[in-house]
């Protein structure tokens, strides 16, 4: 009798439940349509949904023993259980969805545009955006023509799909198929990658969107046509369609220009643009205004000229309506920083990053702003944010300098653990934070397996090889770091680094860049960086009285080295400067007198206090006569005059050099301030006609200087008047 009463309570139990999950689902989908129609966070779906789920044991235990409960006849065990169990739904609930935004989809926002109205428009909150990394597409048949389209493609569905903020696309320069799921798959479902190749006319691309953690294919399909910017703008809408994303009426819709429209429709342009190469993309396309903004904001990031620049973003800004929205306000931010307008800038960039947080441009121009002001703790909170709302490459390498140059290392080798069980490469990003802690066994521990593994990562080994041979026999002390602070100018641009001891570690920044961290590599030299990405060591340049005034860097990309020079500006240098820009030239000559007896080596002095004293000796004319005289052509140079200014050029085939206004040092000698190591001379060739040539300020052995002139087969460096 008893087995079948307890027979029959089970039965009547698993009615009940089946009844509760019945009313449980239907009540889901109702909700679902409520936060569809609304445009309400969709977690409220996934928390109602454990919720449910995760109070069924207490409702079990009610079902069974409903007749007893009813009666309030409630047992010890049940007393502990059921509100043990909603205390711990309550808390699992918490700690799952805590950090989501539970509120709109949606958020407005307002901006002044050129007229100086205020718009204001209504964008999908980050969160709530499709994320999808796009690789590069394979060559089915070997064609020189269109290898550019292996990461081209790739590039260019970047950019269509930026316009879309339903979604989030991000860009990697990857074919292997190995590295494409374990970069994936630590931040998304799925991955888009394809082949082509071209049969006559015709191009035929097939698009695969696949799993993240291995690869399969789940949606394909191949697009052929002879409009390659058009067969580009169907594989984006295919993309869209099928990565969860699907246009309604309750969704926002926002506008899908074509490519051919708001990029070019020249092939060699988009080649140029999907090889970086921006220059050579607009002049083949004039109306290529995403070519110029781009370039823009390379300038600025490499400080190559200020005059460049705002020639190059001027240009953008007249073509801007031909671009998204989004773009539009990216030229305003670019063209304030262009023009030096900070505080502009800072206000831009912020309404920029309330519509796009983890946007790469944004997020450096703001993080350049924090340099500029040492203002580490916001770096802190900002780059914590930015990993927070979305966990991706870029944004844990911002944290992991942030936490650096706060002193917070333990922080980012902590977090680094949970991601190293999932891709375990990216346990080199320890190395730096643990020599900070004083493990430097660990941190070669790292570094040698990081080798192993990386057999050809030699060149960005190199900084790390120095500093691990220096750390061997030597340990770091905040006294020795404090040789390296001060402000450093770049010799070939308008480079600035400034260095300063904060937490007994020292900080760098790079103007229009970031703050970073280098450690001790030697007695008198310093090095560092992700050796993933580009590591750096830099040796101080000293008077042969001891006294610092430079220093000679090497940066260590993937397979090739660059070399700079930077001259450090002690006080005199910087007040002479500062005369100098306030066209107060009495007082500059004086102080120029003074920063060049502290600092003989600094040649570029020299020049400027030549400049000074040979304009305050000539009147207006006689320049200006002088400067019509070497005006023209000078085969790959060019040098013209523009409201009453000196200007030059240098645009060959395969290199160009920025704008820069020339300042006569003598008869036929001219300097710029953006060029400090180099002199431009004109001299009366054997025919007859007049030629130019440059003088370049070079290291020599044992860290001596000279001014040198190369003219040889691989240096072109003297050319004859047209």
């Amino acid at each position: 009798m008893e087995q079948k009463n307890r027979k029959k309570k089970w039965l009547n139990t698993l009615k009940f439940f089946a009844a509760y999950l019945v009313a449980a689902w239907t009540f889901l989908q109702f909700v679902d349509w409520v936060l569809n129609r609304y445009n309400i966070s969709p977690h409220w779906v996934d928390i109602l949904l454990w919720f449910f789920i995760g109070i069924s044991p207490s409702l079990l235990i009610y079902f069974y023993h409903q007749e007893r409960l009813s009666k309030r006849m409630i047992k010890l065990r049940e007393k502990i259980f059921i509100p043990l169990n909603l205390v711990l739904l309550v808390i699992g609930l918490y700690f799952g969805f805590g950090n989501s935004d539970l509120g709109a989809t949606t958020k407005n926002i307002s901006f002044e545009n050129e007229t100086g109205e205020i718009e204001t428009k209504t964008i999908t909150k980050e969160e709530f955006r499709v994320g999808i990394p796009i690789y590069g597409f394979k060559q089915i048949v070997k064609d020189s023509a269109t290898d550019w389209m292996r990461y081209g493609i790739g590039k260019l569905l970047y950019e269509d799909l930026l316009q879309n903020k339903n979604l989030s696309p991000e860009f990697e320069h990857l074919t292997n198929t190995t590295t494409k799921i374990r970069e994936a798959s630590l931040f998304y479902d799925f991955y888009v990658d394809g082949s082509y190749q071209k049969k006559g006319n015709t191009y035929e691309i097939t698009a695969h969107i696949r799993k993240a953690n291995n690869g399969k294919s789940i949606q394909k399909q191949t697009f052929t046509g002879e409009n390659f910017t058009s067969l580009l703008d169907d594989i984006s809408i295919f993309i869209t369609s099928k990565t969860g994303f699907v246009e309604s009426n309750n969704s926002l819709n926002y506008i899908d220009l074509p490519i051919g429209e708001f990029m070019s429709n020249s092939l060699p342009a988009l080649e140029a643009y999907a090889n970086s190469d921006y220059t050579r993309a607009y002049d083949l396309d004039k109306r290529f205004a995403l070519a110029y903004l781009e370039q823009a904001k390379l300038n600025t990031i490499y400080n190559r000229g200020k005059l460049e620049t705002q020639d190059i973003i001027d240009k953008a800004f007249t073509l801007k309506n031909y671009l998204p929205l989004q773009k539009q306000l990216e030229i305003y931010i670019q063209r304030s920083l262009a023009y030096e307008r900070y505080d502009e800038a800072e206000k831009q960039v912020k309404l920029q990053l309330e519509v796009d947080p983890t946007n790469e441009f944004y997020n450096r121009v703001l993080f350049a702003i924090y340099g500029e002001t040492k203002n580490t703790e916001s770096f802190m909170v900002t780059a914590e944010k930015l990993f927070n709302d979305d966990p991706n490459p870029y944004s844990g390498l911002n944290l992991a300098e942030a936490a650096m140059v706060n002193g917070e290392e333990d922080q980012i080798i902590e977090a680094l653990k949970t991601y190293e069980i999932i891709q375990p490469a990216i346990g080199a990003l320890k190395i730096e934070p643990l020599i900070l802690k004083g493990d430097i066994k660990g941190a070669r521990s790292v570094f040698e397996e990081y080798k192993l593994s990386n057999p050809k990562n030699t060149n960005r080994n190199r900084a790390y090889d120095s500093i691990f041979k220096y750390l061997k026999d030597n340990k770091p002390k905040t006294e020795d770091l404090k040789q390296f602070t001060g402000i450093y100018r770049s010799q070939n641009n308008e480079l600035l680094l400034e260095f300063w001891i904060q937490k007994d570690r020292l900080v760098r920044f790079v103007k229009n860049q970031t703050m970073d961290i280098l450690v001790p590599a030697g007695p008198d030299a310093i090095g560092g960086g992700f050796i993933q990405n580009t590591t750096f060591h830099s040796k101080l340049i000293r008077e042969d009285n001891g006294k610092v005034i430079g220093l000679y860097s090497h940066q260590f990309n993937w397979n090739n080295t660059s070399e700079h020079l930077h001259w450090r500006l002690d006080d005199h240098i910087i007040k002479a400067n500062q005369a100098f820009e306030n066209k107060d030239l009495k007082a500059a000559d004086s102080l120029y007198k003074i920063a060049i007896e502290q600092n003989p080596k600094h040649s570029y002095l020299k020049n400027i206090s030549a400049h000074i004293k040979y304009i305050t000796s000539k009147n207006t004319d006689a320049i200006q006569l002088q400067n019509k005289k070497f005006a023209g052509d000078y085969g790959p140079r060019k040098f013209w005059i523009e409201n009453d200014r000196f200007y030059y050029k240098r645009k060959g085939e395969s290199s160009e050099l920025v704008k820069v206004e020339l300042l006569p040092i003598s008869e036929n000698r001219y300097m710029d301030l953006t060029r400090l190591g180099t002199i431009m001379e004109f001299v009366e060739d054997s025919s007859g006609k007049l030629a130019s040539k440059a003088y370049s300020y070079v290291i020599g052995e044992d860290l001596r200087f000279k001014w040198e002139f190369v003219d040889d087969e691989t240096t072109k460096n003297y050319f004859l008047k047209d």
